[in-house]
């Protein structure tokens, strides 16, 4: 548009008509403030049809301009609340005529169903019904107005019809349209100067009195007084109850309306209510002399009832004193479910809220707010109320504010969503639970903490009510009010972490004093409550010696106790459960880790320290080694040819016979290299190799060593016919080969012989009963001698693992072997392989066995564990002499030579 108003307002929307002027919603740029925006656009009347001719003509033009521009600047100049509101006087500019008034909701004329110059007609204009009361109030509206015209404005408005009558957001009629006013003579002896009525076809009928509405004394007579408007008031109100149709229908004819005045005398108004009847005879007549005037009009039976009095009273009441709008307030409550719901939103609601400001008069004015919020949506309450409302949450005086504020939290409660209580409406309650109030506004709002806890979240609950409701129980020293603060606590456990339990809710009431009964009470339920969310460890050093403190009170009575005593059983018997099952958990986990770790490492030995390495060029190379070359994997292709092949499918399986256990060893003899024939013979004067310091894993016994891992029994012989054979803890034997003295003989052996290498060991080489090779240690027999009468003379030397050393240098050497197993050792004056990896299999070269001679100190390398064997009162397993006194049953961890 191009003037004031555009740069000024925010126009939006089209809301409603009324003749030419287009109605839009509008908001202030500077202030927000809503206004409704009256917009002429000028090209409108180019497009107005005329009888003579297609367009107007340039003076018709500017005839609608200045009755347009009359009647906004003369309703500029009138100020009353039944007078519609300019808030930006006209401004004209090349293509519109624009100002502002106050916020209305439609004109009279679209709510009685006529859209002319409304392209869309908003779906609550189009779905309105005006009630009777609507009505009642409406007219008493226009009458006094008309009051203010007449008495005070001495001016005649001379054009009552529905295009000039606005209906605005609170639901008043306001009066509009004095485009045709005049005003009257102040000299009552000079007559106001009369325009001839004549409809003129060249103007939009808008711009022309609506002769349907027009006084005959005005038209036939040529007089203008008061009572045209009296009885344009009548036609209106006829019109408004017949649903827009008004009693008149001469269609602009003079003629027509002559007659139609001739028979007003004849009119009946059956339709219409009883008393209004009455008052219409008194309006609508041909006498200006025996019409009623505004005063009287307001004044009739139609108007006497308690609903139109409120409202009129209601219009008055910034006039009222305080004790006047107290009473008021006080008896409105009983009257309010009377008025229709649009009554209530748009007239009593804002005048109520408009009171809220006066703090003296919240606990006569709230009551009656919340009765209409009952009635409301969410979204209206949001909208509506709310805004109002939060303002006076904060307010403490008078208290009783509070308390009225507090019994419709739950109607707040169920009014406002999650976030817009938590924000907006929670304040009130952490307002009332401060520790300087009253103990009755406390005691409310800790009543009401119960009602609310559902639309409370975990941050809102932690951060600002529980410290709250806190404080106040540290502090307050009222006994009510401390019950009431343990049954709000009761009531957030569920809300509250495992954390603020136990490091601030716990200790707070561990400092109670008071023995009181019911604040034992309240506490017992906490902490039975309490239970079902903390620790086991919580309740058995926490809660249930507080209980115990408690239920010693000297006030309790004995059904009290019997409380007391099956809670203390309760939660004793949960942390009893929960703390047994913890430690089977543990158990088990115990079992199943040291089952695990012994079955892999048994399975990884029982299968060969290379069957991992097996595999692995088994994966990469296909179909293994290429032809022609010999590998130690090689030689184990199948089991048939595995020297470790033993007869169970299940390695780690004991045996049911001594055959099943030496079957094994006589596979791994048999695949040893052969060697010289000459057996290796020890004398008296040998070198002994006595039992070093006990090793880190066990005892040694000078009879029969064991290992950490399982015992080996190392048994010399004095029969030259036995065999020398070392039996390890994992289905291995191994034989002295060149080089080593795997041998540790005792102090009753004098000589030994060991077979030849190429011997097969049979099952005639044991005696007594066997041992599956991963059996447990046997227990210490009764009346074993201690374990220093077992071991020999030690030596400082000895190796960390148990082993022995030798008393005198052995020549040559013995060094760990490069290849062919762990443990082995090699030689370092023929290089012959005589030791055994542990589980990985034999690697040896077939070489002649030197003369082991004492020329060099023995050298140890990794240790191999051992399986204990049983012993018997003749001989052991291995074929021991029976004067070892069984004292192989004393031993505890040993590892000897690999």
């Amino acid at each position: 548009m191009g003037n004031a108003i555009t740069k000024n307002y925010e126009v939006g929307g089209q809301i409603a008509s009324a003749g030419l002027w287009k109605i839009h919603r509008g908001t202030k740029r500077t202030t927000g403030q809503e206004v409704a925006v009256f917009i002429f656009e000028k090209n409108i009347v180019e497009t107005i049809s005329s009888l003579r001719r297609q367009t107007p003509s340039k003076r018709d033009q500017e005839r609608v301009y200045e009755f347009l521009k009359k009647e906004a600047s003369q309703l500029a100049r009138l100020r009353h609340p039944c007078m519609l509101e300019v808030v930006e006087p006209v401004d004209e500019s090349r293509t519109a005529i624009a100002f502002a008034t106050e916020p209305i909701f439609a004109s009279l004329s679209n709510l009685l169903g006529n859209y002319e110059n409304l392209p869309s007609v908003p779906e609550d204009i189009r779905k309105f019904e005006l009630d009777e009361l609507e009505v009642q109030k409406g007219l008493v509206q226009l009458g006094k107005g008309l009051q203010f015209c007449h008495n005070d404005a001495r001016i005649v408005h001379g054009n009552l019809v529905p295009d000039a009558i606005f209906v605005n957001a609170k639901g008043d009629w306001k009066i509009a349209g004095f485009g045709f006013s005049t005003f009257l003579s102040r000299d009552p002896n000079v007559p106001t100067p009369v325009e001839y009525w004549d409809y003129d076809h060249e103007l939009h009928p808008y711009c022309q009195r609506d002769l349907d509405y027009q006084a005959p004394e005005y038209v036939l007579d040529r007089r203008l007084d008061p009572s045209n408007d009296m009885f344009g008031i009548g036609l209106l109100a006829y019109a408004v109850l017949n649903k827009g149709t008004p009693l008149f229908n001469t269609r602009g004819n003079l003629n027509t309306y002559r007659q139609q005045i001739e028979r007003i005398s004849q009119q009946r108004y059956e339709k219409l209510p009883a008393h209004l009847a009455d008052a219409m005879t008194r309006l609508i007549t041909r006498e200006p002399s025996m019409r009623m005037n505004a005063v009287e009009f307001q004044s009739s039976k139609f108007f006497d009832n308690i609903l139109v009095s409120t409202m009129k009273y209601m219009e008055s009441f910034a006039e009222k004193t305080r004790d006047d709008k107290g009473q008021f307030m006080k008896g409105l409550l009983r009257v309010l479910p009377q008025f229709p719901e649009r009554v209530l939103y748009r007239k009593i609601l804002p005048c109520l809220l408009d009171e809220l400001k006066d703090h003296a008069l919240l606990p006569y004015t709230l009551p009656n707010v919340f009765y209409i919020i009952q009635k409301m949506t969410p979204k209206e309450f949001e909208e509506r109320v709310l805004p109002s409302l939060k303002p006076i949450f904060l307010v403490r005086e008078p208290m009783q504010n509070l308390l009225t504020l507090l019994e419709k939290i739950d109607l707040l409660h169920q009014k406002a969503s999650g976030t817009v209580f938590k924000e907006d409406i929670m304040p009130l309650v952490y307002c009332a639970l401060e520790p300087k109030n009253p103990p009755s506004v406390q005691e409310k709002a800790l009543k009401v903490v119960p009602t609310i806890t559902e639309a409370l979240d975990y941050t809102t609950v932690k951060a600002s009510l529980f410290p709250r409701i806190s404080t106040l129980f540290s502090q307050t020293t009222t006994l009510s009010v401390k019950v009431n603060t343990l049954l709000c606590f009761l009531s957030i456990l569920k809300i509250l972490d495992k954390f603020t339990i136990t490091e601030k809710l716990i200790p707070l009431l561990r400092n109670i004093k008071t023995r009181e009964v019911n604040v034992s009470m309240a506490t017992l339920q906490v902490y039975q409550e309490m239970g079902k969310y903390v620790d086991k460890e919580v309740i058995g050093n926490s809660i249930i010696p507080q209980l115990w403190h408690l239920s010693l009170g000297p006030n309790l009575k004995a059904e009290q106790f019997e409380l007391f005593m099956a809670t203390i059983q309760e939660l004793s018997t949960k942390v009893h459960q929960q703390h047994l099952h913890h430690l089977q958990d543990l158990k088990k986990l115990e079992d199943q880790t040291r089952s695990f770790a012994a079955n892999s490492d048994s399975t990884a030995l029982a299968n060969g320290g290379g069957s991992t390495l097996n595999d692995f060029e088994k994966l990469v190379g296909g179909s293994g080694a290429t032809s022609g070359t010999t590998t130690f994997n090689s030689q184990r292709a199948s089991s048939s040819e595995n020297p470790f092949r033993i007869a169970s499918d299940n390695p780690f399986s004991p045996s049911n016979s001594k055959e099943s256990s030496l079957d094994m060893f006589g596979d791994m003899a048999a695949s040893l290299p052969t060697a010289a024939s000459t057996p290796m013979s020890f004398t008296s004067n040998t070198p002994v190799m006595k039992p070093a310091a006990p090793s880190m894993f066990g005892a040694t016994s000078a009879d029969s060593p064991v290992g950490a891992f399982g015992a080996r029994s190392v048994t010399p012989t004095t029969n030259s016919t036995s065999s020398f054979q070392n039996h390890n803890g994992f289905g291995a034997v191994r034989s002295s080969t060149s080089g080593s003295s795997m041998a540790t003989p005792t102090a009753a052996t004098s000589s030994f012989s060991i077979p030849p290498m190429n011997k097969p060991l049979s099952s005639s080489s044991f005696t007594g009963s066997t041992r599956p090779p991963f059996s447990q240690p046997q227990q210490k027999p009764t009346g074993t001698p201690p374990l220093s009468h077992t071991l020999g003379n030690l030596s400082s030397a000895s190796s960390a693992f148990g082993g022995f050393q030798s008393a005198a240098p052995i020549t040559p050497a013995i060094q760990p072997m490069a290849a062919g197993g762990m443990g082995g050792f090699q030689s370092q004056q023929n290089g012959s392989h005589g030791g055994m990896g542990m589980g990985m299999g034999m690697g040896m070269n077939p070489t002649p066995t030197p003369t082991l001679t004492p020329s060099r100190p023995l050298s140890m390398s990794m240790m191999t564990p051992l399986q204990p064997t049983s012993t018997g009162m003749g001989s052991n397993k291995l074929g021991q002499n029976s004067a070892h006194k069984g004292k192989n049953s004393d031993l505890g961890m040993f590892d000897p030579f690999s």
